[in-house]
C-alpha cells in the first residue's frame, strides 16, 4: 500500500504534513534504541511496503526506519502510531514528566514530532496515527490496511504490552516481522514486556523470540 493509499484510508485523504506551521520546534531526536540491527535488517531483508511503529515518542527510531527504506531504495511508508501523551512511566516519573512538555496542562510532544519529521525531510515517508493502540490497530483492520513489519514500543506493563500484542497480530501479514523493543532475558528495566512477549509466543506456538540489545523479534508463520 502507498503512501497515498495510507493517507486516504487512515486521515480521509488530508495529509497531516500538507499545512505545517509557520515556525518549527528545533530538531529534537531523543531516543532509546532508535538505530538498532533489527530494524535496518527488517527493512533490507523485507523490502516492506508498511512499517507500523507504535509508540513513537519523539520519532527518533520513525525516523531511522524512514531513512533507511529512503537509503536503500524501498518504496514505503513507515505509519507512527502514539497519542502523544506519554505512557504509565512518564506521568510517574518527575523527569520524564517534564519531556511531554505539557501546555495549558496538555502534552504537546505531537508537535515536536510532526517538527522533527519535517526538518529531517521525511515526510514523504511518514504517516502519523494519533490514536492509542487498540483503537489504531481496529482501523487499520477497518481498513483493511496489513504491515509487513511492526515495531512496538509502547507501554511497558504486562497487561498493556499483552493487549498490544492481540491488538496488532491481526494487523501483521502472515511472513511478516514483529519486533518489540525492552525485551530482556534477565529481567531489566521492564520485566513485564519479556513476560508478555514470551507468553505471546508461547500460545501461538511461534518460534523464538530472537533478542539482540534490548528488542526481540519473531515471524508470523505464513
Amino acid at each position: 500500500m502507498t503512501r497515498d493509499a495510507l493517507i486516504a484510508a487512515l486521515w480521509h485523504g488530508r495529509d497531516p504534513f500538507a499545512d505545517p506551521p509557520g515556525s518549527l520546534r528545533p530538531l529534537d531526536l531523543q531516543g532509546w534504541r532508535s538505530i538498532h540491527p533489527y530494524l535496518e535488517e527488517a527493512v533490507t531483508s523485507l523490502r516492506p511496503a508498511v512499517i507500523v511503529e507504535i509508540g513513537t515518542w519523539k520519532g527518533a527510531s520513525t525516523l531511522y526506519l524512514a531513512r533507511t527504506l529512503a537509503e536503500h531504495g524501498v518504496v514505503g511508508t513507515v505509519v507512527a502510531v502514539d497519542t502523544w501523551l506519554g505512557a504509565v512511566d512518564h506521568w510517574a516519573d518527575a523527569g520524564l514528566f517534564a519531556e511531554l512538555a505539557t501546555e495549558h496542562g496538555f502534552p504537546s510532544l505531537y508537535r515536536t514530532f510532526l517538527a522533527n519529521v519535517l526538518r529531517e525531510g521525511m515526510a514523504d515517508r511518514v504517516v502519523p496515527l494519533p490514536l492509542d493502540s487498540v483503537n489504531a490497530a481496529e482501523l487499520m483492520r477497518l481498513r483493511g490496511v496489513t504491515a509487513d513489519v511492526i515495531h512496538l514500543d509502547a507501554g511497558h506493563e504486562e497487561a498493556s504490552v499483552a493487549a498490544d500484542l492481540r491488538a496488532w497480530w491481526p494487523v501483521l501479514r502472515p511472513g511478516g516481522l514483529f519486533i518489540a523493543d525492552d525485551y530482556d532475558r534477565l529481567g531489566g528495566r521492564f520485566p513485564g514486556v519479556t513476560r508478555a512477549v514470551d507468553a505471546f509466543c508461547a500460545e501461538h506456538g511461534l518460534a523464538g523470540p530472537w533478542s539482540l540489545r534490548g528488542k526481540c523479534r519473531f515471524v508470523k508463520p505464513d
